[in-house]
């Protein structure tokens, strides 16, 4: 019997390994990942490891064994949660949000399916979340009531923290044993993720990856209020457990494959999770068969590159090595700077407002909170606020005349639109 061996894809799986690891070395040699990494094509591994900034405290290094906070990442298990009650018949996803909470504004309209995919047109936020340090479940409902939708359900997608906190809320009154029990069970102890759960209920953790951020240019620890956040589903989980979950998600054993591809849409499975001292990524591709996961606890990394980046490399598309940025100031007249002066309402979350001012020759912009930061013109219509970073503010003409901002946080763009 003659053995034929595709000698190319064995030679493209080694190339793309060690460009993994040159690139998340280049990455970590410049201070902007702490963290763990596995992606996987065609069910084979090509990076498994750890990396940690060289020379700084001990409290940030990480191992294989380290337990991250992954944040928005634990939707996908609320997703699963969900689509495993309306297999087991205790919901339909065509089921309106009154059928839970009877005076739930506009609940005739919006649809438990229409929650799942971001298509609510609930905002992203709770307004004012930010001076709460601890919400109960039922209180969240509350403050969920009196949100306005952003547009008619199902006509548009917006992603929806407080649609993924009214589904938490659906779990928990639609399980026999509640949230809590169910999602242990259910995906937990089905899919034997033994360093996974909810941080909110975890008496204590080992190998816990303390969460930091940069200040002043300075890696510091972030307060214990940061930790002990009340988004739903606030777990902490591994590369390992995560790569494990997604490799049976599919098998049939513990969901229907039909029910399971809903997880999906167009074949790909993308969450990202983020708040200050952690980044997390969850990357499946059906038909690529490519899968990409990291946790980090570290948060001053450029998220949306990194991610973009990563699978550039494994389609063999064009992709930079992360490498030394020093942005240079130029000198802008104060005609084109007033032209950029304003207040700005971010698209994805309307209760955010910025303001820009101009002063002393120079752009201020304010957050809502009050925090007010200086930028300096890289061109005439692009900012920045850290000559070493790739975050920016940049001004585009619209068609009425005025101009609107694009906000590149940590690699991520939040574009706004002007108010005043």
């Amino acid at each position: 019997m003659i053995f034929s061996v595709d000698l190319s894809a064995q030679k493209n799986t080694g190339k793309h390994a060690k460009e993994l690891d040159k690139y998340f070395t280049a990455l970590t040699d410049l201070g902007k990942f702490n963290g763990n990494v596995l992606v996987s094509q065609d069910g084979q591994i090509l990076l498994d490891q750890s990396y940690n900034i060289l020379g700084k405290a001990n409290d940030l290094n990480v191992n294989q064994k380290s337990t991250f906070i992954i944040a928005s990442v634990s939707k996908v298990f609320i997703k699963y949660g969900i689509l495993k009650l309306a297999e087991q018949g205790k919901i339909k996803l065509s089921d309106h949000l009154n059928t839970f909470i009877p005076d739930f504004p506009a609940g005739n309209k919006i649809s438990v399916e229409n929650l799942l995919y971001h298509q609510s047109g609930l905002p992203r936020e709770i307004k004012d979340y930010e001076k709460y340090e601890s919400l109960s479940l039922e209180k969240t409902i509350e403050l969920a009531k009196a949100e306005k939708l952003q547009f008619e359900p199902g006509t548009n997608t917006l992603y929806s923290n407080v649609g993924y906190f009214i589904l938490h809320y659906i779990i928990d009154k639609s399980a026999e044993k509640g949230y809590q029990h169910f999602i242990e069970n259910e995906i937990i102890k089905k899919y034997q993720l033994k360093n996974t759960g909810e941080f909110n209920s975890a008496h204590s953790l080992s190998n816990f990856a303390y969460g930091f951020d940069r200040e002043a240019g300075k890696i510091i620890p972030i307060s214990q209020t940061s930790i002990n956040r009340f988004e739903t589903g606030n777990y902490y989980s591994t590369t390992a457990d995560l790569y494990s979950f997604s490799k049976k998600l599919l098998s049939g054993e513990n969901m229907k494959k039909e029910q399971a591809l809903k997880m999906f849409k167009d074949g790909l499975l993308i969450q990202a999770g983020g708040r200050p001292g952690y980044r997390a990524y969850y990357y499946q591709n059906l038909k690529s068969k490519i899968t990409f996961i990291f946790t980090s606890n570290f948060s001053d990394m450029p998220f949306q590159k990194v991610t973009e980046d990563v699978i550039s490399l494994l389609e063999d598309k064009p992709y930079t090595v992360p490498k030394e940025i020093n942005k240079k100031a130029i000198t802008v007249s104060d005609d084109i700077l007033k032209k950029y002066t304003g207040q700005f309402t971010l698209d994805l979350d309307q209760s955010q407002t910025f303001t820009v001012t101009l002063e002393n020759h120079f752009l201020y912009i304010t957050d809502k909170g009050g925090e007010k930061t200086k930028i300096y013109p890289e061109s005439e219509t692009s900012f920045f606020d850290t000559p070493d970073s790739e975050d920016s503010y940049t001004f585009s003409l619209q068609s009425n005349g005025t101009y609107a901002l694009t906000i590149i946080s940590t690699g991520i763009p939040l574009k706004t639109t002007r108010t005043k």
